[in-house]
């Protein structure tokens, strides 16, 4: 469903991506892990054209993203993506969050937009809140919120990028099981995080990036427990 080959980004002088090449099969599940300003935020920007490659082959769902002609819109409307940072319309309840894509990019109708809404909170465990302010939520309904936004559009693959970051400690479990579930139900996911106990558990491959490269990616237990690489090693041995 994805393929990469030499990926490379710059941000003026600075080469942030240094050749990143890998494939994601379908119903996969990779998580992919790194000390901060690695690049891995940026990899999985340029998965979605959030940020535009300067060099090598990006393709997405038959989406071939680093070619100018390609409808990244189009692109777009089979691919979620969930931010660090919640990013819900702060104007909007959190049913007309998740009403107004499938409705403006889908055609649906109100009345089915509203019946996907309505069963994407029960499934994680919001139906309560469907008339709440954004506000109104804890950093982690928001960020499950975002998550059914995500679904709304019924998208074969999601990215999350480092999604329980910006909550406190005891609000991270409600995020992570959402996720588990998504995993278990057949989701392709690319996962930027740090949880390295939740990689170890729900990641069918894991991914180490480090100054713009991948160094070093296998199955969780390869990886945790049987790395190979020095720098993989020095990682996972102040992370663990």
């Amino acid at each position: 469903m994805i393929h990469v080959k030499d990926l490379q980004k710059q941000f003026g002088e600075t080469h942030v991506l240094r050749g990143i090449s890998c494939d994601v099969a379908p119903k996969e599940v990779v998580c992919i892990i790194g000390p901060s300003g690695s690049g891995k935020s940026t990899f999985l920007r340029c998965l979605n054209a959030l940020e535009k490659p300067n060099g090598g082959e990006v393709v997405v769902n038959g989406f071939a993203v680093h070619d100018p002609k390609t409808n990244l819109n189009t692109l777009r409307a089979g691919v979620g993506m969930v931010f660090q940072r919640f990013n819900l319309f702060p104007h909007m309840t959190v049913l007309e969050n998740l009403i107004m894509a499938p409705m403006a990019l889908k055609g649906l109708s109100k009345a089915d937009a509203i019946s996907r809404a309505e069963k994407l909170l029960q499934k994680v465990g919001l139906i309560d809140k469907i008339d709440a302010w954004p506000s109104s939520l804890s950093g982690g309904q928001q960020q499950r919120v975002a998550i059914a936004r995500a679904l709304a559009m019924e998208p074969s693959i999601i990215f999350f990028d480092e999604p329980t970051s910006a909550l406190d400690p005891e609000l991270v479990g409600e995020v992570l099981a959402v996720m588990k579930q998504l995993a278990l139900e057949g989701m392709t996911m690319v996962i930027v995080t740090h949880e390295m106990g939740f990689a170890r558990e729900v990641a069918d491959r894991v991914v180490f990036i480090d100054q713009g490269v991948i160094q070093e990616q296998g199955t969780p237990e390869q990886l945790f427990t049987h790395p190979t690489n020095p720098r993989t090693k020095e990682f996972l041995s102040k992370v663990l």
